[in-house]
C-alpha cells in the first residue's frame, strides 16, 4: 500500500472525491439498470461521472448461473446519476463470481434483457394509470390517495 493510499484512506470521503483512489485502477462500476462495467477508471468529475476506459459490460443471470460478457473493450462515459455502485477489482481473483457459470452470447442477452424492461416499464405505466383513473397521485415512488386519507 502507498503512503498517497494510506493519505487518503485516513480521510472519510462523503463526495465524488472519494473516487480519486480507484484513479488509474480497474473498477467494476454497476449501474442503476443492472448492468455492470468493468475496466480501467482514467477520470471522473465533481458531479460523479465517470470515463472507464478497455471497459467490458458483463450481464449477470444469478438464478441460472449464466453470464454474457460484450467481447469488444470500448471506452465508457458513465453519468454520475447512473452510477449505482463502484468498486477496486483484483485483476487475480475477478473472474472466481463466474467460476462454473455458463456464457451466453452478449447481443441475444443484451436484447433479452431490454425486451424485460420495455415489458416492465410498460406494465408500471400501466399500473400507474389504473392508480391515476381511481384518485391516487403516484409520483417519486409514494402513492397517495386523494379520496380518503
Amino acid at each position: 500500500m502507498s503512503q498517497e493510499d494510506i493519505y487518503l484512506q485516513s480521510y472519510p470521503f462523503t463526495t465524488a472525491a472519494a473516487i480519486i483512489g480507484f484513479v488509474d485502477r480497474k473498477v467494476n462500476a454497476v449501474l442503476i439498470d443492472g448492468r455492470a462495467v468493468m475496466g480501467v477508471l482514467r477520470t471522473f468529475d465533481q458531479f460523479g461521472n465517470l470515463v472507464i476506459h478497455d471497459g467490458i459490460e458483463r450481464i449477470y443471470c444469478p438464478e441460472t448461473k449464466q453470464y454474457a460478457e460484450s467481447t469488444h473493450p470500448q471506452i465508457y462515459v458513465i453519468r454520475g446519476e447512473n452510477l449505482l455502485m463502484l468498486g477496486d477489482l483484483d485483476i487475480d481473483t475477478e473472474d472466481t463470481a463466474i467460476k462454473g457459470w455458463e456464457r451466453l452470447d452478449y447481443v441475444d442477452t443484451y436484447n433479452k434483457r431490454r425486451k424485460l424492461i420495455e415489458e416492465a416499464k410498460a406494465k408500471c405505466t400501466q399500473e400507474t394509470k389504473k392508480l391515476g383513473e381511481v384518485g391516487a397521485v403516484v409520483g417519486g415512488g409514494f402513492v397517495y390517495n386523494l379520496h380518503g386519507l
